[in-house]
């Protein structure tokens, strides 16, 4: 379910609270906060998610560090058809 993110519109109209409601696509937006029954609109922003396998997560598990603990060697192209160990 895509994460959605909103915010509260106080009464003289200035922005309140941020939450995040995960809700099936087909739901429609809130207006009204589920607790408090405040107003709120839709904040609109990329979408992002934050799983086992993203950028970050892979950057970290492949480290020199973990790759040595490992028994791997990493090795990048010197420019002169050649290799040259890192770790």
């Amino acid at each position: 379910m895509p994460l959605r993110r909103y915010i509260v519109i106080k009464s003289d109209g200035s922005e309140g609270q941020e939450f995040e409601v995960d809700l099936p696509k087909d739901a429609p937006d809130f207006t009204l906060h589920p607790v408090t029954k405040e107003p709120c609109r839709r904040v609109i922003d990329s979408p992002s998610l934050t799983i086992k396998y993203g950028e970050g997560a892979m950057k970290q598990s492949v480290s020199d560090e973990k790759l040595r603990q490992a028994g791997f060697q990493r090795l990048e192209k010197n420019g002169e058809g050649g290799w040259n160990k890192i770790n």
